[in-house]
């Protein structure tokens, strides 16, 4: 009888035993799943994304099209979510096949394999040896997902038992709250693979330059995934260092077929399938670089100018701190439309990779100012650089180059949006539209070719000394504003300066063109506001967008690298502040592209000999004090391109330079009769028409009034109706 009682008693005592065991058990899961709704929430996931960089293309149709330009992928993962519509069956298969081929009945746990993984670990602990002689896994793909979401990996002693408790806990309530298609999608999009790769679409676009789904394959002429391909990118999540297709292709092959054969024993697969695919050769996509290339590095010189302003606007728009907008841009998944023209920006970067068009400049032994640890001066030798900046008529930016040469490294220093001293190309950012469009001045009103101060004269009245200085000096005679503009006289740019008022050139330039690199110095100096030498100055980038005005009849957008950015759910989360203004009339628009048109013309025009062969081209030269700076600005109905060339230490260049090898003039000449080429794609287009309000009259060239019978030296000029020149030239008067 007391045999019994005792027998009773550790019955009790273990139905108390566990009692308390399974209420600790129950506490302990609850503790550690409390937070699980929102780490464990599908629909939320904090991963990281592969950013994606989209570029516009018309199809044949007429319509719109967006294709891939480039990725931003992190150092931690590559990874681009799919949905489960998208992802081919055979590719769900060979996971479930090799994984969990019960995942469709069980309820997040496999209790028979649970529980042999159980006694497995029993029979190792007490004999020293498994059942089957190896350890036999039980993780569902429900378990695998909470693994890869919480990274709750601990595998050894008893916090590895306790991790697969809060495992099972997990699984089961993810089974609970989502499908199974939601689930074998969240799976699918967040397996490891080889490096920082991650999830199976960046799979199929690293190892077979493929897409997970077949219509994006169809779409971009590809053939879809084959069985084998899927049963490779199965084959890796599994170990993926051992069976890495690229460092171990005989163990990953081994691993393929295995899969394979278990898709052809659970009937996913025919035997002729299974047959054809184990014979199939693994062919992995090929990376090929070639050492001639402009672009040495991961990204175009576009795609590191959007970087930067994408992480601005979000700096700005969304306050985030610069390292949280860099880090949601690479890791966020974002999808970003960009502006760029994917073949112009090839040819513009090719062009300063080939550095044709440069004269190379060197200066050896330069000082710049740096010192040893001793404080003794380090010499180097230093070289001649040029940026560019090419956008449309809406301020979008379609090509960048920030440097000379191939492009070695991402996210280097952009010369193309980088402030200069920008000389006389400044005379079109704000003293001549301003002079017509306040009626100061007209297509042939005329100013006097002379010193504005500390003039000194010869025995003849001829200046000898003053400012502001030209380039062949001073003739003491009129100019047209035509003429002046043409040649790039600076005293009569200064003159017309003077009367429209340095306070509403620098309001219009820094205001309303946006050029906000000007400092409110330059707003005092009329060497600043008329001749280009700022203070800081105005990038190329910039530059081409103050002159955008003249080719869209006067309208002034802000400067734009993207038209929208996505999240990788497709919900918009940023756009660019654009501004749309009439920055100056269309009249006075139209007079200015007539007038930019006669520095491409022939009879001492700056830019003669360089319009581009299919369009009518307008443009502008410029160079600074001593030459440290050469630019050009060029206009074709299609795009304003700005180009500089010169030191980036800001030294002289005079002996680099002369007008018949001009470096922006040639690129720009060249690149653009290349890109224009393409007929189909660029059709012939015209300038604006002519306002209602402008008329054309003959001009005498000497006096600027209305040709009479007695002038021979004339010209056609472009006037506001209601701001014309004086009636007859009283110069050449035949009365």
């Amino acid at each position: 009888m007391g045999f019994f009682k005792f027998i009773a008693v550790c019955i009790c005592l273990g139905i108390i035993g566990a009692s308390v065991a399974a209420v600790a058990l129950s506490m302990y899961v609850v503790k550690v799943t409390e937070n699980d709704a929102t780490l464990l929430d599908l629909q939320n996931l904090e991963l990281s994304y592969t950013t994606i960089i989209y570029s516009r293309e018309e199809t044949e149709s007429g319509q719109e099209e967006w294709i891939e330009y480039a990725r931003l992928t992190s150092a931690a993962e590559d990874r681009i979510w799919v949905d489960s519509s998208a992802i081919r069956k055979k590719k769900k298969n060979a996971f479930i096949a090799i994984e969990d081929h019960d995942f469709y009945n069980h309820p997040g746990f496999n209790f028979r394999r649970t529980v042999y993984a159980f006694l497995n670990e029993v029979s190792r602990m007490v004999t020293g040896s498994y059942l089957r002689g190896n350890m036999q896994g039980a993780s569902t793909i429900e378990q695998q997902l909470i693994k890869n979401i919480t990274d709750d990996d601990e595998s050894t002693g008893i916090d590895g038992y306790m991790r697969k408790v809060r495992e099972i806990f997990r699984a089961i309530a993810l089974d609970n709250r989502y499908s199974k298609e939601e689930i074998l999608e969240a799976y699918l999009n967040t397996i490891g693979l080889t490096g920082n790769v991650a999830g199976v679409e960046a799979g199929a676009n690293r190892y077979f330059d493929k897409h997970a789904g077949d219509a994006e394959n169809i779409a971009e002429g590809k053939e879809p995934l084959t069985h084998a391909e899927c049963a490779s990118i199965a084959a890796i999540t599994n170990a993926p260092t051992k069976y890495s297709p690229i460092t171990n292709p005989e163990d990953h092959l081994a691993r393929r077929d295995q899969i394979l054969y278990e898709m052809w024993q659970q009937e996913y697969i025919s035997e002729a399938e299974y047959n054809e695919a184990i014979a199939e050769p693994l062919r992995l996509a090929e990376t090929i670089v070639d050492p001639d290339a402009a672009q040495q590095s991961n990204n175009s010189w576009f795609t590191d100018t959007l970087i930067e302003e994408v992480i601005s606007d979000l700096m700005e728009q969304k306050d985030m701190t610069r390292d949280e907008a860099n880090n949601y841009l690479y890791n966020g998944g974002l999808r970003i439309y960009a502006t760029v023209v994917p073949s112009l920006q090839e040819k513009m970067e090719n062009a300063f990779a080939a550095k044709t068009y440069w004269p190379a400049g060197t200066i050896k032994d330069y000082d710049g100012g740096k010192v040893d640890e001793e404080g003794n001066p380090i010499l180097e030798t230093i070289e001649t650089n040029a940026a560019g900046a090419t956008i449309n008529y809406k301020g979008e930016l379609c090509a960048v180059v920030g440097s000379l040469g191939q492009k070695e490294g991402d996210r280097l220093q952009n010369l193309a949006t980088t402030p200069r001293a920008v000389g006389s190309t400044m005379k079109g950012v704000a003293v001549y539209p301003l002079a017509i469009e306040n009626n100061l001045a007209t297509f042939s009103s005329t100013q006097l070719d002379a010193p504005l101060e500390n003039a000194v004269y010869d025995e003849e009245g001829k200046p000898i000394k003053g400012w502001p200085s030209n380039v062949d000096r001073w003739d003491n005679t009129n100019y047209t504003v035509y003429q002046a503009i043409k040649v790039s006289k600076n005293t009569i740019a200064a003159r017309w300066g003077q009367l429209v008022g340095l306070s509403e050139m620098y309001e219009f330039a820094h205001d309303t063109l946006e050029i906000d690199t000007l400092d409110e110095n330059d707003a005092v100096s009329l060497a600043s506001m008329c001749l280009g030498g700022n203070s800081y100055g105005i990038s190329p980038y910039q530059l081409a967008g103050a002159y955008m005005m003249y080719g869209n009849g006067g309208m002034f957008y802000s400067l734009h690298s993207y038209v929208s950015i996505e999240d990788y759910k497709g919900d918009i989360v940023l756009e660019p502040d654009i501004n749309r203004v009439q920055a100056i009339s269309e009249d006075t628009a139209y007079i200015m592209n007539r007038l930019l048109r006669g520095v491409m013309e022939s009879g001492g025009g700056t830019g003669a000999g360089y319009s581009t062969k299919r369009f009518d081209t307008l443009g502008k030269t410029g160079t600074t004090n001593e030459v440290k700076d050469i630019w050009f600005v060029g206009l074709t109905p299609y795009y304003v391109s700005a180009f500089w060339y010169g030191y980036t230490q800001n030294e002289p260049m005079q002996s680099w330079y002369s007008h018949s090898m001009h470096p922006g003039l040639k690129v720009f000449k060249a690149v653009m009769d290349d890109e224009f080429s393409d007929e189909e794609k660029y059709p012939d287009l015209s300038w604006p028409e002519a306002p209602d309000n402008i008329v054309t009259r003959t001009f005498c060239m000497e006096s600027g009034a209305i040709a009479g019978p007695g002038c021979t030296n004339t010209r056609t000029g472009y006037y506001k109706e209601d701001n014309l020149p004086s009636a007859s030239c009283s110069l050449h008067y035949a009365g």
